[in-house]
């Protein structure tokens, strides 16, 4: 499977959303708190993701 763009952006995308569901329940968030770490933690996931596709292919 090639690592593409979209990939890279997709995978960490869902790392950084269950990373971010992960925190909030062993913090104990409520909803608006919870709904901002999942966004955060997607958000920088996914921009993780690209990087580390863009890393891989543009040695």
């Amino acid at each position: 499977m090639k690592l593409t763009k979209e990939i890279g952006i997709s995978l960490g995308f869902l790392a950084g959303t269950t990373f971010g569901s992960g925190v909030a329940f062993l913090f104990h968030f409520q909803a608006y708190e919870l709904m901002t770490s999942v966004t955060l933690f997607g958000i920088a996931g996914a921009v993780a993701g690209l990087c580390v596709q863009q890393f891989i292919f543009n040695k």
